[in-house]
């Protein structure tokens, strides 16, 4: 109820600035960005650079069989070992420049740290393991498509560079002392290439702004461990009522769909663990983010600073085998322009 309630006052915020006069586009306001949750979401000006940090924790708990939780005794009949908890925490660092009024370039890395929750079929042993390392990098290129009065579009082309730790080792009641392969999900890197495509639509007016985008990333040949990320498909729209020139809200409807791991890491059995399995990783989730935005205008101290925070709620996710389910999620970001 509480969730279905949530995506009502989503809708409600998003009717919102639809009602009110059109003024010409300026991102120097506080819904004059996307939320903080929407990647590459807008061009910088000429000449303008722009240094952002984002914080993100995501907990996950329960195992997910289509589009529904099942018990954990259910699973331990199948698996030797079953996953309870997945708290994950990532830094990303970004940079953008803008070289032309129609072109912006920009480059992000992250730093992930895992720790995952597990419990065993054989004596009812609970442990847990954690993994940390650099994520991949991305490198895009933005191109303004259309720019006219409060209507702003561009497209994306980018790039994932295999920077990011995949091969992940650790010490588990089955290894001890020695280590082995983590499952997927413990993995911050995915150790191949990939490119990045996208669209993004955006309007503003007096009352606030709307937008929307649509990602895909397509992953290119196999990394060392015989295996592919899954290609990713990213939809989200928006919405942002300015309650002053300092503050607004927010509140999106992101849907994610993940295809299936292609190949598979010799090293891993997926008779022992859920998470081993690369048939069952692919799913498709819709999560509900509400954010709130600080900006601080120009010619103030410290003028040109973004502050925001989005919470995420699932409201809906499918997975094709046994996966940890998504609970819920925070994101926290500072950003600023010279």
């Amino acid at each position: 109820m509480v969730r279905k309630s949530l995506l009502v006052a989503t809708l409600l915020v998003t009717a919102a600035p639809l009602a009110a006069q059109e003024v010409e586009w300026t991102s120097k306001r506080p819904d004059g960005q996307a939320p903080l949750g929407v990647l590459d979401g807008q061009l910088l000006n000429a000449g303008e650079l722009r240094i952002s940090y984002r914080f993100t924790q995501m907990d996950y708990r329960g195992i997910w069989l289509d589009n529904d939780s099942i018990p954990v005794d259910q699973l331990l009949e199948s698996y030797a070992v079953t996953p309870l908890k997945l708290f994950a925490q990532t830094h990303d660092f970004g940079v953008g420049y803008a070289p032309r009024p129609d072109l912006t370039l920009t480059a992000r890395i992250s730093y992930a740290q895992r720790d995952r929750e597990q419990l065993t079929s054989v004596g009812g042993f609970y442990y847990v393991n954690s993994a940390k390392g650099l994520g991949d990098l991305q490198v895009n290129a933005l191109y303004s498509v259309f720019n006219q009065g409060a209507y702003r579009a561009h497209i994306q082309l980018g790039a994932v560079v295999p920077t990011g730790v995949f091969d992940v080792q650790g010490e588990t009641l089955f290894s001890s002392p020695a280590k082995e392969p983590l499952p997927y999900d413990m993995r911050p890197g995915g150790g191949t290439w990939a490119v990045v495509s996208g669209l993004t639509m955006l309007a503003e007016n007096d009352a606030g702004s709307v937008g929307a985008q649509a990602r895909g990333t397509f992953h290119v040949g196999t990394n060392s461990l015989s295996y592919s990320p899954g290609n990713a498909y990213d939809f989200t729209a928006w919405a942002a009522y300015r309650l002053n020139d300092y503050f607004s809200i927010s509140g999106r409807a992101r849907y994610m769909r993940w295809d299936g791991i292609k190949g598979a890491d010799p090293g891993l059995d997926p008779t022992q663990d859920p998470g081993n399995d690369s048939y069952s990783v692919q799913g498709r989730r819709l999560d509900i983010p509400v954010g709130l935005n600080i900006y601080l205008p120009q010619g103030m101290h410290l003028g040109g600073n973004r502050l925001s925070v989005e919470y995420i709620y699932p409201v809906a996710q499918h997975y094709r085998g046994p996966q940890l389910g998504a609970d819920w999620g925070v994101t926290l970001g500072w950003q600023t322009v010279f």
